[in-house]
């Protein structure tokens, strides 16, 4: 409750700091395991997503923001949890796997890092790997625009996609990677970048 009256007026403060535009809300279910996955252009991404979609989010941070005391409070509070970046951290793909199981909304940037202007979008396999093992639907979450002062900041939430294994059997790490690949450019094609991605479907796999 207490976190439900906090999101609704740091979404109200965010609307009115950089003018947000959402759109797509109802394409977010209501219940069951989702992932949340979202291009990663700002350090603000994270909140504005986890304020202005209709459920609490469960979300990994880099986990040296743990080590700011205050800030290790709020982040735990908002459940966010700390995730070693650059490394196979088997603590965050556990965590991110229990909180899927749990039935809960897990978030997370396919790119696995902030990509700067004039950098190269390239996806981690993660995504792909957590959907394929929980059969969570995937919700494609789009920022575009820029976080300055009454600048407009607009976040397209899509609808949700199911990843499907052909066989019966758990994707390889290829097919994963592939997987991946697909999604980021579908978002990225919501954000303004690029073209539109042709329909993907393999002999062992497919988005529905």
């Amino acid at each position: 409750m207490l976190f439900s009256i906090f999101r609704k007026i740091a979404c109200g403060f965010m609307h009115l700091i950089f003018r947000l535009k959402v759109t797509g809300k109802e394409n977010m279910p209501k219940e069951g395991a989702v992932i949340v996955a979202m291009n990663h252009k700002s350090l603000w991404d994270g909140p504005v997503v986890a304020v202005c979609l209709p459920r609490q989010l469960t979300i990994m941070a880099k986990k040296e923001l743990f080590d700011i005391p205050v800030l290790k409070w709020i982040l735990k509070w908002a459940g966010v949890f700390p995730v070693a970046r650059g490394k196979n951290d088997l603590g965050a793909i556990k965590a991110a796997l229990s909180a899927l199981k749990a039935q809960k909304a897990f978030a997370l940037f396919p790119e696995g890092r902030r990509v700067l202007p004039g950098e190269e979008h390239t996806a981690k396999a993660g995504v792909a790997m957590l959907a394929d093992r929980t059969g969570a639907a995937i919700l494609p979450v789009a920022l575009s625009g820029k976080y300055r002062f009454l600048a407009r900041v607009n976040v397209d939430i899509g609808k949700p996609m199911y990843l499907k294994s052909k066989t019966g059997e758990k994707l390889s790490g290829s097919e994963q990677q592939e997987a991946s690949d697909y999604l980021l450019e579908h978002i990225l094609y919501m954000a303004g970048y690029g073209d539109k991605p042709e329909k993907k479907e393999t002999s062992t796999w497919i988005f529905e």
